[in-house]
């Protein structure tokens, strides 16, 4: 019998939802946030209080575009910290990860802290490489440190299905909702061959990106 991932979490795993904040929009995306944290935290047996939630995020003033960080424990205590956010460059440069994601890992449908892969190569990026792209067990792509993929191939967008491994992102799902892009098993060789390669999330956007060769 499988084991339920919320029976061996660690104390101080936290919830995370990165979002944008913009001086003339506000938080444009914070219900699509809000409801992936509430998915994870009834998943995960987090306590969970969105009216408290809201009233920290709308309480964000600034006349600069912000970064916003929330985080939930277990018990339900949140903390939501900013910083500026800088412009994107015009492209990412990606490398391939020597390192395996496992599709069946159940953390990875869920934004937390347990990330030491990510935050550990993401520290190390060589230079001119602005994100690692990670393949599956089964040689899919999956995601990068801090985005999912989006390639476009015969005319088409697509982006990994959530069962090759990888984050159900907020502007995955936009793009998905909104037509402009289809859920598709993605190997690294339609990344070789793609026509166009964009990364990104809710708080940076879309941003076009290339193979590092």
């Amino acid at each position: 019998m499988e084991v339920p991932i919320y029976s061996n979490i660690r104390e101080d795993i936290e919830l995370i939802e990165t979002f944008l904040w913009d001086p003339e929009k506000g938080a444009p995306d914070i219900d699509f946030h809000l409801e992936r944290m509430c998915k994870s935290a009834g998943n995960l047996r987090f306590k969970f209080e969105i009216r408290k939630i809201r009233d920290q995020v709308f309480k964000i003033k600034s006349e600069k575009r912000l970064r916003c960080r929330l985080t939930l424990s277990i018990s339900g205590e949140t903390n939501l910290s900013t910083s500026i956010l800088n412009p994107n460059p015009e492209a990412w440069t990606l490398l391939l990860s020597d390192s395996i994601l496992s599709s069946s890992d159940p953390w990875l449908l869920h934004k937390s802290s347990n990330r030491a892969l990510y935050d550990t190569e993401r520290a190390k990026l060589p230079d001119g490489i602005d994100e690692f792209i990670y393949l599956n067990e089964r040689n899919e792509v999956c995601e990068g440190t801090i985005t999912n993929i989006f390639v476009k191939k015969s005319s088409q967008w697509f982006t990994p299905p959530l069962s090759s491994g990888c984050l159900p992102g907020v502007l995955r799902r936009k793009k998905i909702e909104e037509g402009s892009c289809k859920v598709g098993i993605v190997t690294y060789s339609d990344l070789q061959e793609a026509e166009k390669i964009t990364v990104g999330n809710a708080l940076r956007g879309e941003i076009n990106a290339v193979l590092s060769s």
